[in-house]
């Protein structure tokens, strides 16, 4: 079993790129958050769901359970940038879990702007814990080599 593990929530595959590298460089299991309620994931209605809720501060019912951690080193979450606040979904984890003890890394994706802001809310969200190693990508799946680039630099930081 690995000792680290990466709890991502993906809804336009820019996370999911970047959680499957990762997972290969850290030999990291994989937690892909899925909500019970689905976003939509195109036009005007994605954008006034998913940043409502995003600003809002709420916690999506989760479809997926999410996993015992007591059991890993490193703790790596992953989202997308939504209204310059976490995607919701990732609002649950870090209500429901308890990072005491855990390395914790952070990555984030958005299409313009506001990584670190957003990482920044991730990490004061944190509960007995401090960011070890963050990332800020943007639109990864349209610069592909560059984001697997920055992936592994991101990795190298995990590790150390």
């Amino acid at each position: 079993m690995a000792d680290t593990i990466i709890i991502y929530y993906s809804l336009s595959g820019n996370i999911d790129f970047i959680a499957s590298d990762l997972s290969k460089k850290l030999g990291a299991d994989l937690c892909r958050l899925e909500t019970v309620k689905n976003y939509p994931t195109k036009g005007l209605m994605k954008f006034l769901h998913g940043g409502k809720d995003a600003l809002r501060g709420f916690k999506p019912e989760l479809k997926t359970a999410l996993p015992d951690i007591s059991q890993y080193v490193t703790v790596v979450l992953g989202a997308p940038v939504w209204a310059s606040n976490p995607a919701a979904p990732l609002n649950t984890v870090l209500d429901a879990l308890d990072f005491s003890g855990k390395k914790v890394a952070a990555f984030v994706s958005s299409a313009g702007g506001d990584c670190e802001k957003v990482i920044d809310i991730i990490g004061a969200r944190l509960r007995n814990a401090t960011l070890c190693a963050t990332e800020g990508f943007v639109n990864p799946l349209k610069n592909p080599e560059l984001a697997l680039e920055k992936i592994s630099a991101f990795a190298e930081r995990i590790k150390s």
